[in-house]
């Protein structure tokens, strides 16, 4: 699959230095989208239809409120609830046929057609929440950015020093990451990718627990006059190398 080069955006979160550049990168993506949703957009009716359809899930819905756009969301989630409505109406018939049938005859065993009946309408919300326009073109976006980093590291000397003095990246976006480079790196250049990659993690591991450690000592009494150091925001970083910052919506 051929992807789109990205390199400022992908230069500016390296310089960022923070503990996941795509991280970064992904919070960017994210308030980039829910402006959008929230503009002009709403007025588009191809991007409405879209909307109707596939909607948001509840963490994107979230971010959409905050945003305090109340008019242009309430346009946008009236559409969006006529369809819902439309789409769940022969579930909730279907459902509402099946316990007419049995409402009042004190069946000991559940029937098999209500049984389904139930079960097609909770798969039914369930793949409701799964929907996400935001969490979709985020997603994509995001593969250009690692397609991006990768091209870097491949092609550019100093995009490479950076990549190696950088602080690496999160548990949570280290595999699409690899599964890029696998995807667009001869085999001799992956390995060396993957050497670089494993070192940062290792160098970055090691970094975080002794910071960590530190942040955790510091409460002790004797050491309440002695210097953070780097320890000072150690906790948040470190859920952010576990779990990924836009992953957990981790904040200060």
């Amino acid at each position: 699959m051929k992807y789109k080069l990205e390199t400022i955006p992908v230069w500016d979160a390296f310089k960022e230095d923070t503990e996941c550049p795509i991280c970064y990168l992904e919070e960017k993506a994210e308030e980039r989208y829910l402006n959008f949703y929230l503009g002009s957009s709403v007025m588009n009716p191809e991007t409405r239809v879209q909307v109707n359809q596939r909607g948001f899930c509840p963490d994107h819905f979230s971010g959409l409120l905050s945003m305090r756009s109340n008019h242009g969301l309430g346009l946008m989630t009236h559409t969006h609830l006529e369809k819902r409505m439309e789409l769940l109406s022969p579930f909730l018939k279907n459902l509402r046929t099946e316990a007419s049938r049995v409402a009042g005859k004190g069946a000991l065993i559940k029937p098999r057609k209500l049984s389904a009946a139930i079960s097609e309408l909770e798969k039914h919300l369930s793949g409701l929440e799964e929907s996400c326009m935001i969490c979709d073109r985020i997603e994509y976006t995001l593969k250009r950015y690692t397609f991006t980093i990768v091209h870097l590291w491949k092609t550019e000397g100093e995009f490479r020093e950076f990549f190696r003095n950088s602080r690496g990246f999160c548990y949570h976006h280290l595999p699409g990451l690899i599964a890029m480079a696998e995807e667009v790196l001869s085999p001799g250049k992956l390995g060396e990718f993957i050497e670089d990659v494993t070192a940062l993690i290792e160098s970055g591991n090691e970094r975080l627990e002794k910071e960590i450690l530190w942040f955790t000592q510091k409460f002790d009494s004797q050491n309440f006059d002695k210097p953070w150091g780097t320890s000072e925001d150690a906790h948040y970083r470190t859920i952010q190398k576990l779990t990924g910052r836009s992953n957990r919506k981790i904040k200060k």
